[in-house]
């Protein structure tokens, strides 16, 4: 399979697989999850589900003509927040579920002949939340998908104009990772719903902290925040 057609992005969880399917030119097409449920389950039965969902997933490339694309993950960090109950219980079901996944992508794909591509899992889930999970009305980890899938094809994924203002100027001449580490520790306090809300501006203008969201969609710690960054006057 060439990238001729463009990419299937595949982001990785302890509870779901979430695909992004892009064409030659780095748009989407279409996103959605295969979700499934460990919990309860013996480990013979938690291999076979995974198994059935990385089988729907590899089909769903076959029939797309595309290869897939994943991340190069650290099989020993969750992704999710404990989905199943305790730190320890959550770790081990993480590790149990992404080798397994890792493990049957790869079988599945020598199979059927598709490619894999591996790419750097740096920022794929801040730059999906910041630049395109409002923009696309997807999750989280559908919109990591589709940066791993654009990644993979060698989109480079710059910041929107309004981000990019308020990167400090010292700051604005470095690699384009460099302003999503910034952004990343900067925005950390802001829940990840707060960015579906995020408002629309005349690119021309300065934004500020404090206009990157309606006041009606923070919560006290994210209000409070932003104007601390505001009243340091990080932004050029």
């Amino acid at each position: 399979t060439s990238t001729s057609k463009g990419m299937v992005g595949v982001d990785l969880n302890v509870n779901h697989i979430a695909v992004a399917n892009i064409n030659a030119i780095g748009q989407c097409v279409d996103a959605f999850i295969l979700p499934f449920n460990l919990e309860g389950k013996t480990s013979g039965q938690r291999a076979k589900i995974i198994e059935a969902e990385v089988i729907a997933l590899v089909d769903y490339a076959v029939k797309h003509h595309k290869p897939l694309a994943i991340e190069n993950l650290d099989t020993t960090r969750s992704k999710v927040s404990r989905p199943y109950g305790n730190r320890k219980a959550n770790r081990q079901m993480s590790q149990f579920a992404y080798q397994k996944m890792i493990l049957a992508i790869k079988s599945r794909t020598e199979k059927t002949g598709v490619a894999v591509y591996v790419v750097n899992p740096a920022y794929t889930s801040q730059i999906g939340k910041m630049k395109y999970m409002k923009r696309l009305g997807v999750s989280i980890h559908m919109a990591a998908a589709y940066v791993i899938a654009r990644r993979a094809m060698g989109f480079k994924e710059k910041l929107p104009p309004i981000l990019y203002s308020l990167v400090p100027e010292q700051k604005q001449g470095l690699h384009h990772w460099a302003h999503w580490a910034y952004l990343t520790r900067t925005l950390s306090f802001v829940r990840t719903y707060t960015f579906y809300q995020t408002e629309r501006f005349d690119p021309s203008k300065l934004c500020s902290w404090c206009a990157l969201f309606p006041q009606h969609a923070l919560i006290d710690v994210e209000k409070i925040g932003l104007r601390r960054l505001e009243s340091r006057k990080t932004y050029a």
